[in-house]
C-alpha cells in the first residue's frame, strides 16, 4: 500500500484494519483483530478510509506549503 506515512497517523485499530484489508484478510479475523463485532465492520471500515483519505490529505507537521 503506497499510503504508509498516512496510515501512520491513523489510530492504531484503524490502520491494522486497513493494513489486513489490504493484505487480504478475511473480515472475520479482521473484525477480531479490532475488536468490533463483525457486523459494524463494513461502517468501522468506512470510518477507517474516511480518516485515512484525511490523513492523506494533511501535509505531515513540518513540512513547509508545497512541500
Amino acid at each position: 500500500m503506497a499510503t504508509d506515512a498516512p496510515l501512520d497517523r491513523l489510530p492504531l485499530p484503524y490502520a491494522t484494519a486497513l493494513r489486513l484489508r489490504d493484505a487480504g484478510i478475511a473480515d472475520e479475523v479482521i473484525a477480531d483483530c479490532v475488536g468490533v463485532e463483525l457486523e459494524a465492520l463494513p461502517t468501522f471500515m468506512q470510518v477507517a478510509y474516511a480518516k485515512l483519505r484525511t490523513a492523506s490529505a494533511e501535509r505531515p507537521s513540518g513540512t513547509p506549503p508545497g512541500g
